[in-house]
């Protein structure tokens, strides 16, 4: 492999030893893949089986795919630099072939997702576990009156407004190769590893779950004027992805 891309070693002083430095756990060099990680879809599991030891360039678990995309070029070129001890210099390669193998791999590698449907997922929100939960300080029907990002609650909010703004480019075309339900997660599973011939093998797990939830029975939390708030403001995911009520 050549030098320019060989893992670069970045210091670790609580642990005492070197870590690879990795662009964001959402991009998966020894796999190919990249998994975008839309909050409050299940992801946890995935990302816990996709997980790779060493430091993060960019920690946040929850980038956008333009996001990874956009910055995979950067971190190919961090790579590059203050790494030349020898001379001459002819078996460095240059910035356009950084760039080239920057679009390359993004264009290359499997790139997948998962969704959930818009209501269920707002209840999710709802009763979040992280930081202060919106239950503890308003009723629903007032946080559906109030959710208006799909990234609301989240912790690394990036207020894009709907689940499918994850997932395309600027034009708002889809770049995944494979979207995948929580609501049949198992079939995605499947499906997953034979689009990848089994490169990418996953389980189902459930993991990082809330107790106090109540979005495995949603429908009782909505009222006919809360539940057309959500699919009025959530229409293209649900329009989409094809979810009903």
């Amino acid at each position: 492999m050549c030098a320019l891309f060989a893992s670069r070693k970045s210091a670790s002083p609580a642990m005492g030893v070197d870590k690879p430095l990795l662009l964001n756990e959402a991009f998966h060099a020894p796999l190919q893949c990249i998994f975008i990680a839309v909050p409050k879809t299940g992801t946890t599991s995935i990302r816990n089986q996709l997980h790779q030891a060493g430091q993060f360039l960019i920690p946040n678990p929850h980038l956008s795919v333009l996001q990874v995309r956009d910055c995979i070029y950067p971190y190919y070129l961090y790579q590059s630099l203050g790494k030349n001890l020898v001379f001459p210099t002819q078996r460095l390669v240059d910035d356009s072939a950084i760039r080239r193998k920057a679009t390359n791999d993004f264009e290359t590698y499997f790139k997948f997702s998962t969704v959930r449907n818009p209501w269920a997922r707002a209840v999710s929100l709802y009763f979040r576990k992280e930081g202060k939960s919106p239950a503890d300080v308003m009723d629903f029907e007032t946080f559906c009156d109030q959710h208006l990002y799909a990234s609301d609650t989240c912790k690394h909010p990036t207020l894009h407004r709907n689940q499918f703004d994850w997932l395309c480019d600027e034009s708002g075309k889809c770049l995944m190769d494979f979207v995948g339900k929580l609501e049949s997660i198992q079939d995605s599973i499947t499906e997953i590893a034979q689009r990848t011939g089994n490169r990418v093998s996953l389980k189902f797990q459930h993991e990082n779950q809330n107790q106090r939830s109540q979005a495995s029975s949603y429908r009782d939390l909505y009222n006919e004027r809360t539940r057309k708030v959500i699919a009025q403001r959530f229409e293209k995911d649900i329009d989409y992805f094809k979810y009903t009520f």
